[in-house]
């Protein structure tokens, strides 16, 4: 695999990670069926894990900026990458071993009791909180494979580089178009075989 089809790999695995990672917030983690409240209480990631939108969002502006990153930019996206991923696994994996993590806020505000053990019956938990789980396990690959393998990847375009940027000043080219020189250097002036 090419450097640049490589670093296309990775950057739409970045990309799909943090959709995931936001989509799996706005999706059910678990439901409770709780004594005294006719309808279950349905727990989604926003309540069960508040961070996971924004993780995902961060990973998807990652992801947009790896494809314009330098060398050494990357590497730094890279490592930004892999703490983020951990973060993910940390807010969504609690969920994905215990159903009753994070049910607690939403059925004290559905009871308005704060010990809410005794009345749960029964909770059941879904498939989002390992969907985020993936999404981390995800980001974190991709992020070592940044920091790892980043370095030989092509840069974007002169256009985003520093030292690709040709300063010019504005009057300076003023005053070349006042003696009949074109500033852009693309003609030789208006007696010049351009004309």
């Amino acid at each position: 695999m090419t450097a640049a089809r490589e670093r296309l790999v990775v950057v739409l695995g970045v990309l799909l990670a943090g959709a995931l990672a936001v989509l799996a917030s706005t999706q059910t983690f678990a439901t409770a069926t709780v004594t005294g409240v006719r309808a279950p209480v349905v727990v989604a990631g926003q309540a069960a894990a508040p961070a996971l939108a924004p993780l995902g969002i961060v990973a998807l502006a990652l992801g947009i900026a790896l494809t314009i990153a330098g060398r050494v930019a990357r590497v730094v996206l890279g490592v930004v990458l892999v703490l983020l991923a951990a973060a993910v696994l940390a807010v969504s994996f609690p969920s994905v071993v215990d159903d009753a993590a994070g049910t607690k806020g939403a059925i004290v505000t559905a009871t308005g009791v704060s010990q809410v053990d005794p009345f749960v019956v029964a909770r059941h938990g879904t498939a989002w909180p390992l969907v985020a789980v993936i999404a981390g396990v995800l980001a974190l690959v991709l992020g070592l494979v940044v920091v790892i393998r980043g370095r030989r990847w092509t840069t974007g375009g002169r256009r985003f580089r520093a030292d690709g940027v040709v300063a010019t000043d504005p009057i300076s080219e003023w005053d070349a178009l006042s003696r009949g020189t074109d500033p852009t250097g693309a003609g030789e002036g208006p007696d010049g075989p351009d004309r």
